[in-house]
Protein backbone atom coordinates (compact mmCIF):
# COMPACT_ATOMS: atom_id res chain seq x y z
CA UNK A 1 0.00 0.00 0.00
CA UNK A 2 1.43 3.37 -1.04
CA UNK A 3 1.68 5.82 1.87
CA UNK A 4 1.29 9.49 0.89
CA UNK A 5 1.82 12.58 3.02
CA UNK A 6 -0.31 15.56 2.06
CA UNK A 7 1.04 18.87 3.33
CA UNK A 8 -1.72 21.45 3.76
CA UNK A 9 -5.45 21.02 4.34
CA UNK A 10 -6.80 23.55 1.88
CA UNK A 11 -9.12 22.42 -0.89
CA UNK A 12 -6.29 21.19 -3.12
CA UNK A 13 -4.79 19.07 -0.35
CA UNK A 14 -8.12 17.75 0.87
CA UNK A 15 -9.34 16.63 -2.55
CA UNK A 16 -5.97 15.04 -3.38
CA UNK A 17 -5.97 13.22 -0.06
CA UNK A 18 -9.55 12.04 -0.50
CA UNK A 19 -8.99 10.72 -4.02
CA UNK A 20 -5.84 8.90 -2.91
CA UNK A 21 -7.54 7.37 0.14
CA UNK A 22 -10.49 6.26 -1.98
CA UNK A 23 -8.01 4.64 -4.39
CA UNK A 24 -6.50 2.53 -1.63
CA UNK A 25 -3.54 4.64 -0.57
CA UNK A 26 -2.67 5.23 3.05
CA UNK A 27 -2.95 8.99 3.50
CA UNK A 28 -1.63 11.22 6.28
CA UNK A 29 -2.48 14.91 6.12
CA UNK A 30 -0.36 17.51 7.95
CA UNK A 31 -1.90 20.95 8.53
CA UNK A 32 -0.16 23.77 10.38
CA UNK A 33 -3.39 25.52 11.45
CA UNK A 34 -5.92 24.38 14.03
CA UNK A 35 -8.57 24.00 11.29
CA UNK A 36 -8.97 22.77 7.73
CA UNK A 37 -9.81 25.02 4.80
CA UNK A 38 -6.72 27.09 4.07
CA UNK A 39 -7.84 30.35 2.52
CA UNK A 40 -11.48 29.37 2.85
CA UNK A 41 -12.50 30.75 6.23
CA UNK A 42 -16.11 31.37 7.28
CA UNK A 43 -17.19 33.21 10.43
CA UNK A 44 -20.77 32.91 11.66
CA UNK A 45 -22.26 36.12 13.02
CA UNK A 46 -25.79 35.45 14.17
CA UNK A 47 -27.51 33.87 11.17
CA UNK A 48 -25.03 35.38 8.69
CA UNK A 49 -22.17 33.39 7.17
CA UNK A 50 -19.35 35.91 6.79
CA UNK A 51 -16.56 34.91 4.41
CA UNK A 52 -13.08 36.04 5.44
CA UNK A 53 -11.36 34.38 2.49
CA UNK A 54 -12.70 32.75 -0.67
CA UNK A 55 -16.36 33.61 -1.13
CA UNK A 56 -17.69 33.11 -4.63
CA UNK A 57 -18.24 30.08 -6.79
CA UNK A 58 -17.02 31.76 -9.97
CA UNK A 59 -18.98 30.66 -13.01
CA UNK A 60 -19.95 27.03 -13.47
CA UNK A 61 -16.80 24.94 -13.03
CA UNK A 62 -18.00 21.35 -13.49
CA UNK A 63 -15.66 19.72 -10.95
CA UNK A 64 -16.62 22.13 -8.18
CA UNK A 65 -20.35 22.03 -8.90
CA UNK A 66 -20.31 18.23 -8.95
CA UNK A 67 -18.40 18.14 -5.67
CA UNK A 68 -20.77 20.54 -3.94
CA UNK A 69 -23.72 18.44 -5.05
CA UNK A 70 -22.01 15.23 -3.96
CA UNK A 71 -21.36 16.71 -0.51
CA UNK A 72 -24.96 17.89 -0.20
CA UNK A 73 -24.10 21.61 -0.28
CA UNK A 74 -26.53 24.01 -1.90
CA UNK A 75 -25.66 27.25 -3.60
CA UNK A 76 -27.61 30.23 -4.87
CA UNK A 77 -26.86 32.66 -7.66
CA UNK A 78 -25.80 36.19 -6.87
CA UNK A 79 -28.28 38.31 -8.79
CA UNK A 80 -28.12 41.83 -7.40
CA UNK A 81 -28.06 45.12 -9.29
CA UNK A 82 -24.62 46.52 -10.05
CA UNK A 83 -24.53 50.22 -9.24
CA UNK A 84 -21.86 52.77 -10.16
CA UNK A 85 -20.98 55.71 -7.96
CA UNK A 86 -19.53 58.95 -9.29
CA UNK A 87 -17.26 61.50 -7.58
CA UNK A 88 -20.20 63.95 -7.41
CA UNK A 89 -22.20 61.44 -5.35
CA UNK A 90 -24.62 60.27 -8.03
CA UNK A 91 -25.52 56.60 -8.32
CA UNK A 92 -26.87 54.74 -11.32
CA UNK A 93 -27.21 51.17 -12.53
CA UNK A 94 -23.90 50.05 -13.95
CA UNK A 95 -23.77 49.76 -17.74
CA UNK A 96 -21.00 49.61 -20.30
CA UNK A 97 -20.28 53.15 -21.43
CA UNK A 98 -20.44 54.05 -25.11
CA UNK A 99 -17.92 56.03 -27.06
CA UNK A 100 -19.49 59.35 -28.06
CA UNK A 101 -17.97 59.25 -31.55
CA UNK A 102 -18.61 55.67 -32.62
CA UNK A 103 -21.50 54.45 -30.50
CA UNK A 104 -19.43 51.36 -29.73
CA UNK A 105 -18.37 50.09 -26.34
CA UNK A 106 -15.82 52.38 -24.70
CA UNK A 107 -12.35 50.88 -25.21
CA UNK A 108 -11.57 51.88 -21.63
CA UNK A 109 -14.27 49.59 -20.30
CA UNK A 110 -12.47 46.69 -18.53
CA UNK A 111 -14.22 43.96 -20.50
CA UNK A 112 -13.68 45.69 -23.82
CA UNK A 113 -9.98 46.00 -23.07
CA UNK A 114 -9.78 42.39 -21.90
CA UNK A 115 -11.33 41.29 -25.19
CA UNK A 116 -8.62 43.20 -27.00
CA UNK A 117 -6.03 41.55 -24.75
CA UNK A 118 -7.29 38.13 -25.82
CA UNK A 119 -7.13 39.12 -29.49
CA UNK A 120 -3.60 40.52 -29.13
CA UNK A 121 -2.36 37.45 -27.26
CA UNK A 122 -3.74 35.13 -29.94
CA UNK A 123 -1.99 37.16 -32.64
CA UNK A 124 1.31 37.29 -30.70
CA UNK A 125 1.61 33.86 -29.02
CA UNK A 126 5.35 34.17 -28.36
CA UNK A 127 5.26 37.75 -27.08
CA UNK A 128 4.20 39.17 -23.75
CA UNK A 129 3.58 42.58 -22.25
CA UNK A 130 2.57 43.95 -18.90
CA UNK A 131 -1.01 45.18 -18.83
CA UNK A 132 0.24 48.73 -18.27
CA UNK A 133 2.40 48.55 -21.40
CA UNK A 134 -0.44 47.00 -23.38
CA UNK A 135 -2.72 49.89 -22.48
CA UNK A 136 -0.03 52.44 -23.28
CA UNK A 137 0.75 50.90 -26.68
CA UNK A 138 -2.61 49.57 -27.82
CA UNK A 139 -5.29 51.65 -26.10
CA UNK A 140 -3.98 55.21 -26.22
CA UNK A 141 -7.43 56.71 -26.73
CA UNK A 142 -9.29 54.79 -24.06
CA UNK A 143 -11.39 57.27 -22.15
CA UNK A 144 -11.14 55.49 -18.84
CA UNK A 145 -7.99 53.40 -18.73
CA UNK A 146 -7.95 53.98 -14.98
CA UNK A 147 -11.10 51.89 -14.57
CA UNK A 148 -9.64 49.06 -16.60
CA UNK A 149 -6.42 49.17 -14.61
CA UNK A 150 -8.38 49.26 -11.38
CA UNK A 151 -10.40 46.25 -12.45
CA UNK A 152 -7.34 44.20 -13.42
CA UNK A 153 -5.53 45.09 -10.20
CA UNK A 154 -8.57 44.65 -7.97
CA UNK A 155 -9.79 41.36 -9.43
CA UNK A 156 -6.34 39.78 -9.72
CA UNK A 157 -4.82 41.39 -6.61
CA UNK A 158 -2.01 42.27 -8.99
CA UNK A 159 0.20 45.14 -10.13
CA UNK A 160 -0.75 46.34 -13.63
CA UNK A 161 2.86 47.30 -14.26
CA UNK A 162 3.89 43.63 -13.84
CA UNK A 163 0.94 41.33 -14.63
CA UNK A 164 1.26 39.37 -17.87
CA UNK A 165 -1.07 40.09 -20.78
CA UNK A 166 -0.67 36.48 -21.93
CA UNK A 167 -1.83 35.29 -18.50
CA UNK A 168 -4.83 37.63 -18.62
CA UNK A 169 -5.75 36.18 -22.00
CA UNK A 170 -5.44 32.62 -20.70
CA UNK A 171 -7.53 33.58 -17.69
CA UNK A 172 -10.20 35.29 -19.77
CA UNK A 173 -10.56 32.30 -22.09
CA UNK A 174 -10.76 30.03 -19.04
CA UNK A 175 -13.50 32.18 -17.50
CA UNK A 176 -15.45 32.25 -20.75
CA UNK A 177 -15.37 28.43 -20.84
CA UNK A 178 -17.23 28.21 -17.49
CA UNK A 179 -19.55 31.22 -17.82
CA UNK A 180 -17.29 33.14 -15.48
CA UNK A 181 -19.48 36.23 -15.51
CA UNK A 182 -21.85 34.59 -13.04
CA UNK A 183 -21.25 34.11 -9.32
CA UNK A 184 -22.92 32.08 -6.62
CA UNK A 185 -22.66 31.51 -2.87
CA UNK A 186 -22.60 28.30 -0.90
CA UNK A 187 -25.66 28.45 1.31
CA UNK A 188 -24.54 28.49 4.92
CA UNK A 189 -20.93 29.36 4.12
CA UNK A 190 -18.02 28.11 2.02
CA UNK A 191 -16.33 26.68 5.13
CA UNK A 192 -18.63 23.67 4.95
CA UNK A 193 -16.80 22.46 1.81
CA UNK A 194 -13.39 21.75 3.40
CA UNK A 195 -14.99 20.44 6.59
CA UNK A 196 -17.09 17.90 4.71
CA UNK A 197 -14.09 16.89 2.61
CA UNK A 198 -12.12 16.31 5.81
CA UNK A 199 -14.96 14.26 7.30
CA UNK A 200 -15.15 12.14 4.17
CA UNK A 201 -11.37 11.72 4.14
CA UNK A 202 -11.46 10.34 7.67
CA UNK A 203 -14.29 8.00 6.70
CA UNK A 204 -12.11 6.75 3.83
CA UNK A 205 -9.33 5.89 6.26
CA UNK A 206 -7.21 9.03 5.98
CA UNK A 207 -5.61 10.67 9.00
CA UNK A 208 -5.65 14.43 9.57
CA UNK A 209 -3.11 15.98 11.95
CA UNK A 210 -3.80 19.64 12.80
CA UNK A 211 -1.23 22.02 14.28
CA UNK A 212 1.62 20.19 12.60
CA UNK A 213 3.84 22.79 10.96
CA UNK A 214 6.14 21.09 8.49
CA UNK A 215 9.61 22.65 8.54
CA UNK A 216 11.57 20.10 6.54
CA UNK A 217 10.86 17.64 3.74
CA UNK A 218 13.52 15.00 3.17
CA UNK A 219 13.07 12.87 0.13
CA UNK A 220 15.04 10.72 -2.27
CA UNK A 221 17.15 7.61 -1.87
CA UNK A 222 18.58 8.18 1.60
CA UNK A 223 20.61 5.11 2.66
CA UNK A 224 18.58 3.06 5.10
CA UNK A 225 15.83 5.67 5.33
CA UNK A 226 12.30 6.05 4.03
CA UNK A 227 11.66 7.59 0.58
CA UNK A 228 9.91 10.54 2.24
CA UNK A 229 10.24 12.12 5.68
CA UNK A 230 8.52 15.26 6.94
CA UNK A 231 9.78 16.98 10.07
CA UNK A 232 7.43 19.25 12.04
CA UNK A 233 8.27 22.18 14.29
CA UNK A 234 7.15 20.25 17.38
CA UNK A 235 9.63 17.47 16.63
CA UNK A 236 7.14 14.99 15.15
CA UNK A 237 8.30 13.11 12.07
CA UNK A 238 6.21 11.34 9.46
CA UNK A 239 7.61 8.82 6.98
CA UNK A 240 5.95 7.84 3.70
CA UNK A 241 6.53 6.94 0.07
CA UNK A 242 5.57 10.27 -1.48
CA UNK A 243 4.27 13.74 -0.62
CA UNK A 244 1.74 16.12 -2.13
CA UNK A 245 2.84 19.65 -1.23
CA UNK A 246 0.02 22.20 -1.25
CA UNK A 247 1.74 25.07 0.54
CA UNK A 248 0.46 28.47 -0.65
CA UNK A 249 2.74 30.22 -3.10
CA UNK A 250 3.81 32.82 -0.53
CA UNK A 251 4.87 30.15 1.95
CA UNK A 252 6.69 28.20 -0.75
CA UNK A 253 8.56 31.36 -1.74
CA UNK A 254 9.45 32.24 1.87
CA UNK A 255 11.71 29.22 2.33
CA UNK A 256 10.15 28.42 5.71
CA UNK A 257 9.92 24.78 4.60
CA UNK A 258 13.30 23.28 3.76
CA UNK A 259 13.55 20.59 1.09
CA UNK A 260 16.41 18.08 1.05
CA UNK A 261 17.42 17.78 -1.72
CA UNK A 262 15.99 20.99 -3.09
CA UNK A 263 13.60 20.68 -6.06
CA UNK A 264 15.49 23.44 -7.79
CA UNK A 265 13.35 24.01 -10.85
CA UNK A 266 10.04 23.85 -8.94
CA UNK A 267 11.18 26.49 -6.47
CA UNK A 268 12.59 28.59 -9.30
CA UNK A 269 9.21 28.51 -11.05
CA UNK A 270 7.49 29.47 -7.80
CA UNK A 271 9.81 32.46 -7.58
CA UNK A 272 8.73 33.61 -11.04
CA UNK A 273 5.11 34.03 -9.89
CA UNK A 274 3.65 36.61 -7.50
CA UNK A 275 1.35 36.48 -4.48
CA UNK A 276 -1.42 39.05 -4.52
CA UNK A 277 -2.33 41.56 -1.85
CA UNK A 278 -5.89 42.32 -0.73
CA UNK A 279 -7.64 44.26 2.00
CA UNK A 280 -11.17 43.05 2.56
CA UNK A 281 -13.46 43.77 5.49
CA UNK A 282 -17.00 42.57 6.15
CA UNK A 283 -19.29 45.10 7.80
CA UNK A 284 -22.27 43.67 9.67
CA UNK A 285 -25.07 46.19 10.22
CA UNK A 286 -28.29 46.26 12.23
CA UNK A 287 -30.33 46.31 9.02
CA UNK A 288 -29.98 46.67 5.26
CA UNK A 289 -30.04 50.43 5.61
CA UNK A 290 -28.91 51.05 2.00
CA UNK A 291 -32.15 49.44 0.81
CA UNK A 292 -34.25 51.66 3.07
CA UNK A 293 -32.81 55.16 2.79
CA UNK A 294 -34.56 57.94 0.92
CA UNK A 295 -32.41 58.14 -2.22
CA UNK A 296 -33.07 58.78 -5.93
CA UNK A 297 -31.65 55.31 -6.64
CA UNK A 298 -33.85 53.66 -4.01
CA UNK A 299 -35.36 51.03 -6.31
CA UNK A 300 -31.95 49.82 -7.49
CA UNK A 301 -30.51 49.91 -3.98
CA UNK A 302 -33.19 47.52 -2.77
CA UNK A 303 -31.47 44.84 -4.88
CA UNK A 304 -27.89 46.13 -4.58
CA UNK A 305 -25.27 43.61 -5.66
CA UNK A 306 -21.94 45.31 -6.46
CA UNK A 307 -21.15 48.96 -5.84
CA UNK A 308 -18.46 50.06 -8.31
CA UNK A 309 -16.63 53.36 -8.93
CA UNK A 310 -16.98 55.22 -12.21
CA UNK A 311 -13.45 56.42 -11.62
CA UNK A 312 -10.72 54.77 -9.63
CA UNK A 313 -10.41 56.44 -6.23
CA UNK A 314 -6.89 57.57 -5.32
CA UNK A 315 -5.47 57.25 -1.83
CA UNK A 316 -6.72 55.10 1.02
CA UNK A 317 -10.21 54.21 -0.21
CA UNK A 318 -12.24 51.11 -0.91
CA UNK A 319 -13.11 50.91 -4.57
CA UNK A 320 -15.63 48.06 -4.48
CA UNK A 321 -18.43 47.01 -2.13
CA UNK A 322 -20.89 44.15 -2.47
CA UNK A 323 -23.81 42.41 -0.79
CA UNK A 324 -24.96 38.80 -1.03
CA UNK A 325 -28.28 39.67 -2.67
CA UNK A 326 -30.70 37.93 -3.07
CA UNK A 327 -29.48 36.92 0.38
CA UNK A 328 -30.78 39.42 2.91
CA UNK A 329 -28.08 39.36 5.57
CA UNK A 330 -27.25 42.99 6.52
CA UNK A 331 -23.62 42.65 5.43
CA UNK A 332 -21.56 44.83 3.11
CA UNK A 333 -18.11 43.66 2.03
CA UNK A 334 -15.49 46.30 1.22
CA UNK A 335 -12.60 45.33 -1.05
CA UNK A 336 -9.39 46.73 -2.48
CA UNK A 337 -6.77 44.64 -4.27
CA UNK A 338 -3.33 45.06 -5.79
CA UNK A 339 -0.88 47.84 -4.91
CA UNK A 340 -3.66 50.00 -3.40
CA UNK A 341 -4.13 47.40 -0.66
CA UNK A 342 -0.68 48.15 0.73
CA UNK A 343 -2.01 51.36 2.28
CA UNK A 344 -4.19 49.27 4.62
CA UNK A 345 -1.69 46.58 5.53
CA UNK A 346 -0.53 47.91 8.88
CA UNK A 347 -3.87 49.29 10.07
CA UNK A 348 -5.84 47.44 12.71
CA UNK A 349 -9.36 46.14 12.08
CA UNK A 350 -11.03 49.14 13.70
CA UNK A 351 -9.16 51.66 11.56
CA UNK A 352 -10.03 49.73 8.39
CA UNK A 353 -13.71 49.58 9.39
CA UNK A 354 -13.77 53.33 9.98
CA UNK A 355 -12.34 53.97 6.50
CA UNK A 356 -14.96 51.70 4.93
CA UNK A 357 -17.78 53.47 6.79
CA UNK A 358 -16.41 56.86 5.79
CA UNK A 359 -16.37 55.79 2.15
CA UNK A 360 -19.94 54.50 2.36
CA UNK A 361 -21.09 57.74 3.94
CA UNK A 362 -19.57 59.71 1.09
CA UNK A 363 -21.04 57.42 -1.59
CA UNK A 364 -24.56 57.57 -0.16
CA UNK A 365 -24.51 61.22 0.91
CA UNK A 366 -24.92 60.36 4.59
CA UNK A 367 -23.10 61.47 7.69
CA UNK A 368 -20.26 59.28 8.85
CA UNK A 369 -21.97 58.99 12.25
CA UNK A 370 -25.18 57.71 10.65
CA UNK A 371 -23.36 54.84 8.94
CA UNK A 372 -21.25 54.04 11.99
CA UNK A 373 -24.35 53.94 14.17
CA UNK A 374 -25.75 51.10 12.04
CA UNK A 375 -22.57 49.01 12.38
CA UNK A 376 -22.72 46.11 14.83
CA UNK A 377 -19.44 44.30 14.04
CA UNK A 378 -16.65 44.06 11.49
CA UNK A 379 -14.59 41.08 10.42
CA UNK A 380 -11.22 41.03 8.67
CA UNK A 381 -8.45 38.49 8.17
CA UNK A 382 -5.11 39.85 7.00
CA UNK A 383 -3.86 37.14 4.64
CA UNK A 384 -0.64 39.03 3.94
CA UNK A 385 0.37 38.83 7.61
CA UNK A 386 -0.88 35.29 8.09
CA UNK A 387 2.32 33.19 8.18
CA UNK A 388 0.40 30.20 6.80
CA UNK A 389 -0.66 32.13 3.67
CA UNK A 390 1.60 35.19 3.16
CA UNK A 391 -0.80 36.64 0.61
CA UNK A 392 -4.27 36.38 -0.86
CA UNK A 393 -3.82 34.41 -4.10
CA UNK A 394 -1.39 34.09 -6.97
CA UNK A 395 -0.99 35.99 -10.23
CA UNK A 396 1.41 35.76 -13.16
CA UNK A 397 3.93 38.49 -14.02
CA UNK A 398 5.10 39.12 -17.57
CA UNK A 399 7.10 36.25 -19.04
CA UNK A 400 5.99 33.64 -16.48
CA UNK A 401 2.84 32.19 -18.04
CA UNK A 402 4.51 28.75 -18.19
CA UNK A 403 5.54 28.69 -14.51
CA UNK A 404 2.43 26.96 -13.19
CA UNK A 405 2.68 24.07 -15.64
CA UNK A 406 6.32 23.56 -14.74
CA UNK A 407 5.52 23.57 -11.02
CA UNK A 408 2.88 20.95 -11.70
CA UNK A 409 5.47 18.45 -12.98
CA UNK A 410 6.27 15.60 -10.52
CA UNK A 411 9.74 15.65 -9.00
CA UNK A 412 11.59 12.37 -8.80
CA UNK A 413 8.40 10.35 -8.64
CA UNK A 414 8.06 11.38 -5.00
CA UNK A 415 7.19 15.10 -4.76
CA UNK A 416 3.96 16.42 -6.24
CA UNK A 417 2.95 20.06 -6.00
CA UNK A 418 -0.63 21.37 -5.95
CA UNK A 419 -2.50 24.54 -5.04
CA UNK A 420 -4.22 27.27 -7.04
CA UNK A 421 -0.82 28.63 -8.15
CA UNK A 422 -0.10 25.32 -9.91
CA UNK A 423 -3.37 25.16 -11.84
CA UNK A 424 -2.64 24.64 -15.52
CA UNK A 425 -6.06 25.67 -16.86
CA UNK A 426 -5.89 29.43 -16.24
CA UNK A 427 -8.02 29.51 -13.08
CA UNK A 428 -5.39 30.97 -10.77
CA UNK A 429 -6.63 32.34 -7.47
CA UNK A 430 -9.88 30.34 -7.39
CA UNK A 431 -11.28 27.46 -5.38
CA UNK A 432 -11.97 25.50 -8.55
CA UNK A 433 -8.38 26.11 -9.67
CA UNK A 434 -7.16 24.67 -6.38
CA UNK A 435 -9.57 21.76 -6.75
CA UNK A 436 -8.34 20.97 -10.25
CA UNK A 437 -4.72 21.05 -9.10
CA UNK A 438 -5.44 18.60 -6.28
CA UNK A 439 -7.22 16.20 -8.61
CA UNK A 440 -4.28 16.42 -11.03
CA UNK A 441 -1.75 15.75 -8.26
CA UNK A 442 -3.71 12.69 -7.09
CA UNK A 443 -3.69 11.30 -10.64
CA UNK A 444 0.06 11.86 -10.83
CA UNK A 445 0.69 10.04 -7.55
CA UNK A 446 -1.41 7.07 -8.66
CA UNK A 447 0.34 6.95 -12.03
CA UNK A 448 3.75 6.99 -10.34
CA UNK A 449 2.83 4.32 -7.81
CA UNK A 450 1.05 2.12 -10.38
CA UNK A 451 2.98 2.40 -13.64
CA UNK A 452 0.93 -0.45 -15.08
CA UNK A 453 -2.28 1.45 -14.41
CA UNK A 454 -3.55 -0.79 -11.60
CA UNK A 455 -5.01 0.72 -8.45
CA UNK A 456 -2.80 0.47 -5.37
CA UNK A 457 -3.52 -2.32 -2.92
Amino acid sequence: MTHVLVIGAGVSGLIAALRLAESGCRVTMLEASDRVGGRIRTAHVGEAAVELGAEFVHGKPPELLALLEDLGLQRYDIAGTDISFAPDGTLHSHTVAEDDDTGEADPGDPFSLLSRVVEWAAAHPTDDLTFADFVRLHAPHASDVGSATGYVEGFNAADASEISVQSLAVQQRAEDSIEGGTNSHVRGGYGQLPQRLADRLKSAGGTVHLQRTVTEVRWGAAPGGPPMLCVCSNGDTFAADAAVVTLPLGVLQSGSVRFQPEPTDTLHQAGRMRMGQVCRINLVFRRRWWAEIDHPAHDALETLGFLLPEQRLPGRHFNVFWTGFPGTDPVLTAWVGGPSAAAFDHLDDHAVAHIACRDLAQIFGLSYEAVLDELTSHHLHNWQRDPLALGAYSWVPVGAVDASARMAEPVGGALFFAGEHTDTTGHWGTVHGALRSGLRAARQVLAASCPDGEAPA
